[in-house]
């Protein structure tokens, strides 16, 4: 996920981290940002396994619904709230960088490295981490597996790696542009960054998108059953993916990150705060009265609507708020984010692990689930560090 790792450093015997680079070849705020990003992906994920019968890897947590009838609206809340931004930011952030690495290397070094960067990473992880994953998780006590025989575990399902097929589809389609256009990159600060109609209008298109998508529920089911099971959960998003990948690409050019109207960020952020509890508010009334189920579809769609809505204030406000902070947490947080590739990677085994040894003690799961999260996050980073001291590994992830 080289675009994750953005600037094209040359590759060497040692994992590189923000003690070894100068400035030049990183920017700090953007790693902050990508650690952040991963450590909520795995956070989201461990909510999946209380949430949802189908679990996370095959790993189910009962919640207890009965006794904690909160739990499941404020889980549910989270996921919600969280899907509004994290993947839109890692698809920016991703494209941010293409251009400039693209007019370093060329299309065919560009597309031969990305192959390299993303495939390896990819087969290690459908064919390893998703798989050791799926067979342990069929081992915990309430996993929707449990009466299958191991023959018919699935196995080799996309999962959490649909993101790595995602991001060289539009590291290609960007490439063919490029091809047939013969742009070379440049950069012109001088290109006035988009102003509050074209945020609206991108918000309200985008909005009727994602609906028109989510409404495709039959489709994304048959996915979801298939070994392409991450394309099912997340292919209602792939237009908005799309259009703040080569957002990223165009901003890079003109430096619009770096530019955020600080006005514009903090009234469009306030709206987006509000829409975000005015959601909470209604899974809490739905999980309370017992009709979440019953509702689902609708509160789906009702989501779907308000994505670009919330996502586009809390992701700029996160730009602006890491910039004018990044020297305040330094390069640790920014070496997390180098290293977030690797974690994101190997999450779903780390995670399966930890849900199981800690998942079913019998303890609250408001005590549980923040537990679960705190160790995977960790332990993911803490693992992909080491694995990444192996200078053939440090490569690729």
């Amino acid at each position: 996920m080289e675009c994750l790792v953005k600037l094209d450093l040359w590759l060497t015997d040692k994992p590189v981290t923000h003690l070894q680079t100068s400035t030049k070849q990183r920017v700090l705020f953007i790693d902050q940002i990508k650690a952040l990003m991963i450590a909520l992906v795995i956070a989201g994920h461990v909510l999946n396994a209380f949430v949802f019968d189908s679990g996370f890897y095959g790993v189910h947590i009962p919640s207890g619904e009965s006794h904690h009838p909160l739990f499941g609206g404020v889980a549910i809340w989270c996921m919600t709230f969280l899907n509004t931004f994290y993947m839109y930011m890692l698809f920016l952030l991703s494209g941010y960088f293409v251009p400039r690495s693209l007019q370093k290397k060329g299309v065919r070094q560009y597309l031969s490295d990305r192959l390299l960067r993303l495939g390896i990473p990819f087969l290690a992880g459908l064919l390893i981490i998703n798989n050791v994953s799926m067979l342990l998780g069929k081992l915990s006590p309430s996993s929707p597996l449990t009466e299958l025989p191991w023959r018919a575990v699935p196995l080799n399902h996309l999962g959490v790696l649909w993101f790595l097929v995602v991001l060289f589809a539009f590291d290609l389609l960007y490439c063919i542009w490029v091809v047939i256009r013969g742009d070379r990159f440049s950069v012109d600060a001088s290109v006035a960054i988009p102003k509050l109609r074209s945020w609206l209008i991108s918000a309200v298109v985008l909005a009727f998108i994602e609906v028109v998508m989510a409404m495709q529920g039959d489709f994304w089911a048959v996915l979801l059953r298939s070994p392409l099971d991450g394309l099912g959960a997340q292919g209602s998003h792939v237009v908005t993916y799309a259009f703040l990948f080569f957002l990223g690409c165009r901003a890079s050019a003109h430096r619009w990150l770096e530019q955020l109207d600080t006005h514009l960020v903090m009234r469009w952020f306030r709206v987006s705060i509000l829409l975000a509890l005015s959601v909470l508010a209604i899974s809490l009334v739905l999980t309370s009265s017992g009709t979440m189920t019953k509702e689902l579809g609708k509160f789906i769609l009702l989501t779907s609507l308000l994505n670009p809505f919330i996502g586009w204030g809390v992701m700029a406000y996160l730009l602006l708020w890491f910039q004018r902070n990044q020297h305040r947490y330094g390069p640790w947080l920014a070496n997390a984010g180098v290293e977030s590739f690797g974690a994101y990677i190997i999450h779903p085994l780390v995670l399966v692990l930890v849900l199981e040894a800690i998942g079913f003690i019998g303890l609250n799961p408001w005590l549980i689930a923040p537990a679960a999260m705190s160790l995977g996050i960790v332990i993911s980073f803490g693992v992909n560090h080491q694995l990444r001291r192996i200078p053939a590994l440090a490569r690729v992830i």
